[in-house]
Parts: C-alpha cells; structure tokens; sequence
C-alpha cells in the first residue's frame, strides 16, 4: 500500500531495482564476452593482456560519465578498477 502523497510503493520500487540489477549484470556478463574476445585477439597478435594505459582510459571515461549523470566520480572510478581486475582475469583465461 502506497502514501496517497508518494508515487509507487516500496514493493513497486524494490521490484524496478531487481530488473535493473539484472540488467546490470547481463551487461556484465557481456562486457566479459567482449574481453574474453579482446584476449584471444591479444594471445593472436603477441599483445600483452595487460595494458596500464588503456585501462586508465576507460577508468576516466567511466569517472566523466559519472560526472554527467551525477554520481560519485570516486566511487565509480573504483567500481571501474574492480571491472578491470575481473577483465584481466577473464582475458588471461583465468575466470569464466
């Protein structure tokens, strides 16, 4: 039962949570996809899996994305560094 004066309910809103979490994580698992294929390309061409300066990149393009939305730039670096491990892992076949 919703407050006449809020708009949906608790419920309402834990449910709309739910599916955006697992939205985020189908993108997940298809960010993972498209590193795993960055990896085999890597092993194809002698590249190295890790690559400091790109991952920097995509680090501060994910901070000034935070940026425009209004979310904590700190946090989502962090998120970010923590997708990058998981990225290195997958890329050197060791997870998923």
């Amino acid at each position: 039962m919703s407050d006449p004066g809020v708009g949906r309910s608790l419920s309402e809103l834990r449910a709309a949570i739910e599916v955006v979490d697992a939205q985020l994580i189908d993108l997940v698992a298809r960010r993972m996809r498209l590193v795993r294929e960055v990896g085999q390309v890597k092993r194809a061409t002698g590249q190295p899996v890790t690559d400091p300066a790109r991952e920097a990149a995509v680090v501060a393009r994910a901070s000034a994305l935070a940026r425009d939305a209004g979310l904590p730039e700190d946090e989502v670096r962090a998120l970010y560094w923590r997708v990058m491990a998981m990225a290195r892992r997958v890329q050197s076949g060791d997870q998923g």
